[in-house]
């Protein structure tokens, strides 16, 4: 892999199992992103869980090529953020950050070279966020997220489909 490339759901709500139902019907083999980064907010925008806020789950198998990036899917890795131009202090402050650094140390891929899916589509602004930002402020050392490299981030396993 030799980037990642940030996304929203344009969803208020959401998990990696409503995603892949979302892409089924689009005519997709299951949802293309690698990654999903909840804000809470599985079913709906009124059921909100904290213990949900944050979490990490896994979307396609990160050996399968992504399905999120038109042109990109074979060399890169997709993560999306539930939400659509709002995020919760959790996903972007704690998860977002430690989980990009964790993929880029895992996979070797500079900070220079994640991105967000509007820097390669000019109709696109997913994830609504700043991605210069995300590139300049994100990526401190381990230690100051008080996170060691190696530390399982509590990925969750992949759904049944």
């Amino acid at each position: 892999m030799k980037k990642i490339i940030l996304h929203c759901s344009d969803s208020e709500f959401g998990d990696s199992k409503t995603i892949d139902g979302w892409h089924r019907e689009k005519g997709w083999n299951g949802i293309g992103y690698h990654y999903v980064i909840l804000n809470g907010n599985r079913k709906s925008r009124s059921d909100y869980k904290k213990e949900d806020d944050g979490v990490v789950e896994v979307g396609r198998d990160i050996d399968i090529m992504g399905a999120h990036c038109r042109g990109h899917n074979m060399d890169s890795i997709g993560v999306c953020l539930i939400g659509k131009n709002r995020f919760t202090a959790n996903q972007l402050l704690n998860t977002l950050p430690a989980f990009l650094s964790h993929l880029c140390i895992i996979h070797k891929i500079s900070r220079d070279n994640v991105f967000g899916h509007y820097e390669f589509s000019d109709t696109k602004t997913c994830p609504n966020i700043d991605m210069t930002l995300v590139r300049k402020y994100y990526f401190l050392p381990f230690p100051v997220l008080g996170v060691q490299p190696g530390t399982d981030l509590c990925l969750h396993p992949p759904f049944k489909k």
